[in-house]
């Protein structure tokens, strides 16, 4: 009767808790407005595109003024004749910046006399209609393609600027996830795109990569013209509710900012309403089914277990043994099976069990707290497992343990790093360790994102592999992070090195990824000796020429590991990464070695010294950038003071 009553109880009890907890559930997940939200998401994407846009417009600015400051290049558009030199310059600014399709100085009447694409003395078709464009803004070509519709022919953006009789003419590609893309391509989001329209009359415009003329051939210009025409910088972006030029009668939502002034750029995001809004309450309702089901299962196995328990002791007694024995070392027995004899057995047993688990356990919570994925590689089973954590990451599930169904194997690597990966797989086969290797894997969204493997090697008596064990660091965000800043860097004109603001930033981004890799990082901060003497008893012209032969020097020493930027006037700076496999002071010795050997200028050979002054970080990645290359300052003027041409650590 007992037996029978508790029963009865835990049943109701598992039946009722489920429906209690489902109420309170719906009604807490279903209160927020789907519409609402989805407007606030529109507005936060136009909001994001100002600053996007904002940043190719700073883009272009800067590379037409690093262009036109070019001393060189000054003496080419004052005699409207090219030079090697300014060719040469041109064509590699071209191939520096891949965006860039390519850099034209043009006479008035539209002959170009110089630029990156060998067209010298060819004349621009209907270049009078450039005229009609302002000087200094971004402009789709509609000169080229009239009636570019899904793309036209080689689409592109343009860019001019009038100086000394002469126009310079800067053209961007489109096409193939060109100039743009991250504002137009990269921004699609549920079934909407973000259009991103210039300043010309009919404000053409491109999606992705199909650039279009006439922006009220798809926005109707009786909702959208009035409210182009008044748009300014800074203006809060508002809701739009429109339907499409193209007849249908669906329901559109768009939001609207613009950057650059009068001539700048228009950028729209758009969405369709029908099903979108209801998306956002739609989580909230598969959250609910997802509960039900899991509380239903854990009702019912509740039910079970509580009936196993109270009618058969003995049966769960022997149950759990046989899991134990086949390797399942977190079972228990209930303490509370029995006070007898088999009571005392299921005590005795379980002790012994906690005292074996208890490391694993440790080892399995600190796993699952961390983001980093732990995986393991038994070589005497040739069996694989990975952390729990691995499934928020990857959505590849392997049928088997085995290394032959692993991720490991069957991981999906960029093109570019499968073939390194692979031998790298195969050296670790061998009892070999990853160090610092990068790649770039799918995740489970089916995106390119950058990690960081480890491993560390367990080895028997005689030195023979026993087991690999690895980490997997998600560094997307810090190496997306260094291509940004690359891209967008700025160069001192001089030296064509990064100036000070973005070998800075470099510094700082290093330090974040350096921290990721648990590696080591040094900074040199070079000072030329005695760099007075140049510009005194030769010329300023000679004085440039040894900046440039310096420069040279320094970023063909550590390009190959590392970065170097202008830091002002005679100072330079160089970072190395992996400092513990890179020896700095290998490097400083070779730039002091190489600059001592001199170069040729004017038909005289100079010789050039300078001090070096090192610093480094190994474990402490909260340095700030100003702090380390203040230390690196430090230990230059510590040379400088003790006979110069050489280097110091601080």
């Amino acid at each position: 009767m007992k037996i029978r009553t508790m029963l009865m109880i835990s049943a109701m009890l598992f039946a009722i808790l489920p429906m209690v907890i489902y109420t309170v559930f719906a009604n807490t997940l279903l209160s927020s407005d789907g519409d609402k939200q989805f407007r606030n998401t529109l507005l936060e994407v136009a909001e994001n595109e100002r600053y996007t846009l904002q940043t190719y417009l700073d883009t272009v600015d800067k590379q037409a003024e690093t262009i036109l400051k070019n001393t060189e290049v000054q003496d080419v558009i004052k005699s409207q004749k090219t030079t090697d030199y300014v060719g040469n310059y041109l064509v590699q600014f071209a191939n520096e910046n891949p965006e860039i399709d390519s850099i034209s100085l043009v006479d008035k009447d539209g002959k170009i006399f110089c630029g990156s694409t060998g067209k010298i003395g060819q004349v621009i078709d209907n270049f009078s209609a450039y005229d009609s464009y302002a000087d200094g803004a971004l402009y789709y070509n509609a000169i080229i393609n009239p009636e570019a519709t899904g793309g036209g022919t080689n689409p592109t953006m343009f860019y001019k600027k009038h100086q000394g009789g002469a126009t310079l003419l800067i053209s961007y590609k489109l096409s193939g996830k060109g100039f743009l893309y991250s504002a137009s391509g990269g921004s699609t989001f549920y079934n909407g795109s973000v259009t991103v329209a210039d300043s010309s009359p009919n404000h053409n415009y491109n999606i992705v990569d199909n650039f279009k003329v006439n922006l009220y051939y798809e926005y109707p210009s009786d909702v959208f013209k009035s409210r182009i025409d008044s748009l300014t910088d800074g203006a809060e972006p508002e809701i739009i509710e429109y339907s499409p030029a193209n007849g249908s009668s669906d329901k559109w939502y768009a939001a609207m900012v613009k950057v650059g002034g009068e001539n700048g750029l228009i950028a729209i995001a758009s969405c369709p309403v029908n099903g979108n809004a209801n998306s956002f309450s739609l989580p909230a309702g598969n959250g609910i089914v997802v509960a039900c089901v899991l509380i239903s299962i854990v009702a019912i196995a509740g039910a079970v277990v509580v009936s196993i328990l109270v009618t058969r002791p003995l049966k769960t007694i022997e149950e759990t043994l046989v899991k134990v024995r086949r390797g399942d070392h977190e079972a228990r027995i209930p303490n509370e099976v029995s006070n007898n004899e088999y009571g005392q057995m299921s005590r005795a047993f379980n002790n012994l069990l906690d005292e074996i688990v208890v490391s694993e356990d440790r080892y399995r919570t600190i796993t699952e707290m961390s983001d980093n994925i732990i995986f393991e590689w038994n070589f005497k089973t040739n069996e694989v497992f990975f952390s729990n954590n691995f499934n928020k990451k990857f959505s590849y599930r392997a049928p088997s343990d085995h290394f032959g169904d692993s991720f490991l194997l069957k991981a999906k690597l960029h093109e570019e790093d499968a073939e390194r990966y692979k031998q790298d797989l195969e050296a670790l086969g061998r009892g070999e360790e990853f160090k610092h290797n990068e790649y770039r894997m799918k995740n489970i969204y089916g995106d390119y994102i950058w990690v960081l493997i480890r491993t560390a090697t367990l080895r028997d008596k005689e030195g023979n592999p026993l087991k690999i064990v690895g980490v997997i660091l998600d560094i997307d965000r810090a190496k997306k992070s260094e291509q940004q800043l690359t891209t967008r860097a700025s160069f001192d004109a001089l030296t064509e090195l990064y100036n000070r603001e973005t070998i800075e930033s470099q510094i700082d981004n290093e330090i974040t990824l350096s921290e990721a890799r648990k590696s080591e990082m040094a900074v040199l901060f070079i000072d030329v000796d005695d760099f007075k003497h140049y510009n005194d008893q030769y010329s300023h012209a000679t004085g440039d020429q040894v900046l440039k032969f310096v420069a040279r020097t320094i970023k063909g020493t550590v390009n190959e590991f590392g970065f170097a930027g202008r830091y002002g006037g005679d100072e330079f700076i160089a970072c190395i990464r992996n400092a513990e496999i890179n020896d700095p002071t290998r490097a400083a010795q070779d730039i002091i070695s190489k600059l001592e050997e001199g170069f040729e200028c004017d038909g005289v050979h100079l010789t050039v010294s300078v001090s070096i002054g090192i610093s480094m970080i190994k474990d402490d990645y909260n340095t700030r950038v100003e702090y380390i290359i203040g230390k690196a300052d430090d230990a230059m003027y510590s040379v400088k003071k003790n006979g110069k041409s050489n280097y110091a650590f601080i």
